[in-house]
């Protein structure tokens, strides 16, 4: 029992200087989720003409047809329903559930959700640059931004959606105001 005792006290002693602390972008896995203010996103840009080429380089044409509304995957320009019969029955009006580029509340989770999730299988692949020129590319085509504007960290959690404030009550939106702290809650219809 001393014996043991001992062992236990000496694994509490010195450190040896051997290793060092982890650095944040140790800690931070390279598909982590980005929140809706862009905290996290790492160094890069990229443009919606850079995004053009590699829409076709990387073969996200393959999946999402050659301008984004064709193809056996989830229609990336346009609103819901955009034309895939069989896709748009399959998944309520299109777009994978609703959640079409253009319903997404804040473009960083458009950027998440490119590289965290694609290209399918191969999740990963994509640099940061590539994955912010993806980025502005789907957001031009949808008529957010202009095809010379640059996404950065700075910039594109600045983007303004069209659904910001459509799913939940967001600063800006008109009902915000008369919430406060301690109301009940509404009884459901």
């Amino acid at each position: 029992m001393l014996l043991a005792a001992g062992v236990a006290a000496g694994a509490q002693g010195p450190t040896y200087e051997l290793g060092r602390p982890p650095t944040a972008e140790e800690l931070r896995p390279p598909g982590a989720a980005i929140g809706p203010d862009g905290r996290g996103l790492p160094p890069g840009s990229g443009t919606a003409a850079e995004g053009a080429l590699l829409y076709v380089a990387r073969a996200c044409s393959a999946c999402h047809g050659p301008t984004g509304v064709e193809g056996p995957g989830p229609h990336l320009v346009g609103p819901r329903g955009s034309g895939n019969t069989h896709y748009d029955a399959a998944y309520e009006g299109g777009n994978w559930q609703g959640r079409g580029v253009t319903n997404f509340m804040f473009a960083p989770q458009i950027w998440s959700w490119i590289n965290q999730g694609m290209p399918l299988n191969q999740q990963g692949f994509l640099t940061a640059d590539e994955v912010y020129s993806l980025t502005a590319y789907l957001l031009h085509r949808n008529g957010i931004i202009e095809e010379d504007d640059v996404l950065d960290a700075d910039s594109l959690p600045r983007v303004r959606m069209p659904a910001r404030g459509t799913f939940a009550y967001t600063p800006d939106h008109p009902a915000f105001a008369e919430w406060t702290p301690g109301m009940p809650r509404r009884r459901a219809r």
